[in-house]
């Protein structure tokens, strides 16, 4: 049994149809199984606003194993437990929650601390260079992408696959490089990507099409980000 997850858009109770959205790996593993010919059976496992999803908690148990497996830290690396112990830990002192309050159960957690949880553990992850095992977009909440976009830029790893190098790339107008010098231009303001080689070329074949596989928007560039990057932030 393969776990696949996909957000309700449409139902019509008449027809008795749920209309998904589902990402695209896992729409391209439904289709491979479909392929089989044989009838397929979906369990539907509905969750309300509040608790954590099945997606989320997957995804934050990947980054507890990936922070881990890369031993980079202090001795409560030992195991994967006293790493989950060591950032439910951090994660209660910085918000000022009682020990053990914290959880990714069904029962106990809910979605928005999940995603601060989630974005914890990226920050920790990007700051280290520690290499994911899942791209962090195919993952995210969409409202929780713009967090990832940011620390990306301001630690120069691609907002795609976290690999370094990469460049800082802009989205608006009139591109800087593309007949404009970086060395002459307000660089505030304009929005930007943090791309690696492979990904920035991609990028240049379709560009709507590729921030919206992503569910990209940009980040506007403020001083923090110009500073990091050494760029103009006058006329």
């Amino acid at each position: 049994m393969t776990e696949l997850f996909g957000q309700v858009n449409k139902l019509d109770p008449n027809k008795g149809l749920v209309t998904l959205q589902m990402s695209d790996d896992d729409l391209r593993t439904l289709q491979k199984y479909h392929a089989t010919n044989q009838q397929q059976v979906l369990s539907v496992v509905a969750s309300d606003d509040n608790e954590p999803t099945p997606k989320q908690r997957r995804f934050a148990f990947a980054l507890l194993n990936d922070i881990w497996l890369s031993q980079v830290g202090g001795v409560w690396l030992e195991t994967a437990e006293s790493t989950r112990r060591h950032f439910y830990g951090a994660y209660e002192y910085y918000h000022g929650l009682d020990f053990g309050e914290f959880s990714l159960s069904a029962v106990k957690g809910n979605k928005s601390d999940t995603n601060e949880f989630i974005n914890m553990l990226l920050d920790y992850a990007v700051l280290h260079n520690i290499s994911l095992s899942v791209k962090p977009l195919n993952e995210l909440e969409p409202q929780e992408i713009a967090h990832w976009e940011y620390q990306c830029l301001m630690n120069k790893c691609c907002v795609i696959c976290g690999k370094r190098p990469s460049d800082l790339h802009h989205l608006d107008g009139s591109r800087v490089g593309m007949g404009g010098d970086r060395r002459d231009v307000n660089h505030l303001g304009r929005r930007a990507v943090q791309l690696c080689r492979t990904h920035h070329q991609m990028f240049h074949t379709d560009e709507n099409k590729f921030m919206s596989k992503f569910h990209l928007n940009g980040i506007v560039i403020n001083d923090e980000i110009a500073q990091t990057h050494r760029l103009k932030t006058g006329d």
